[in-house]
C-alpha cells in the first residue's frame, strides 16, 4: 500500500465508525415518528382517523354568507387528535372562520360539512397546545394522496380559500387556554 494514503484510509474507516452509529440513530428516529400514523384508528364517538394523519377537524354545521364577490364560512367544530400510543385521543372543540372571493350575491345560508385531515405533527401540536392554526402557514391541499400537505380537505372547502381553526369555544379560552378531552382510540 502506498504510504501517503494510509492516513487517508485510516481517516475514513474512522469516519465510517463515527457515522453509523448516527445513520441508525435516525433511522430509528423516523420509524418512531412514523409509526404512531401508521394504522388508521376510530374513536369511542365514530370519528375515524386514517392512516398517515394525525387527526382531523370536522366542522358539522358551517354558515356561508356572500356579500358581493366575498363570502366568508363560519362554524364550530371537533378536533380529533392521536396521541402516540394508538389507544387515546384526544378531542378539542374549536371555532372555525374561512373566506376567499367566490362571492356571486348577497346571501346567508347553511353550507356543507367540512372536514380537514391533519397530515402533520406541527399542525396536530399546535392544536393540542390551544395555538390557532393559519392556513397561509402550511401547505394545504384537496389532493388525498398529497404527501407534502399539512393539511388535506376532504369535504366543505377548495384551495382557495383561507381558514384559521381557533381551539376553544369563547374569548375565554383565547385567555386561559382550551380544553381537551380523552377519548379512546381503537385500531381499524
Amino acid at each position: 500500500m502506498l504510504p501517503h494514503l494510509n492516513p487517508f484510509i485510516r481517516l475514513v474507516a474512522q469516519a465510517a465508525l463515527v457515522f453509523t452509529p448516527l445513520a441508525s440513530i435516525a433511522q430509528e428516529t423516523d420509524r418512531q415518528v412514523i409509526s404512531p400514523t401508521s394504522i388508521a384508528v376510530q374513536t369511542e364517538t365514530g370519528q375515524q382517523i386514517p392512516a398517515g394523519a394525525y387527526g382531523v377537524v370536522q366542522i358539522e354545521s358551517p354558515r356561508v354568507a356572500n356579500l358581493l364577490q366575498l363570502r366568508g364560512v363560519m362554524g364550530r367544530g371537533t378536533a380529533i387528535i392521536r396521541n402516540h400510543d394508538h389507544h387515546d385521543c384526544q378531542s378539542l372543540q374549536l371555532r372555525f372562520v374561512a373566506g376567499d372571493f367566490g362571492g356571486d350575491s348577497v346571501s346567508a345560508r347553511a353550507a356543507q360539512p367540512i372536514r380537514l385531515i391533519l397530515q402533520s405533527a406541527r399542525v396536530s401540536s399546535a392544536l393540542a397546545r390551544g395555538e390557532d392554526v393559519v392556513s397561509d402557514m402550511y401547505v394545504i391541499s384537496s389532493q388525498m394522496n398529497d404527501s407534502d400537505a399539512d393539511i388535506i380537505i376532504e369535504s366543505g372547502l377548495s384551495e382557495s380559500h383561507g381558514f384559521v381553526l381557533n381551539p376553544g369555544t369563547s374569548v375565554v379560552a383565547d385567555v386561559f387556554g382550551s380544553t381537551t378531552s380523552r377519548l379512546s382510540c381503537s385500531e381499524l
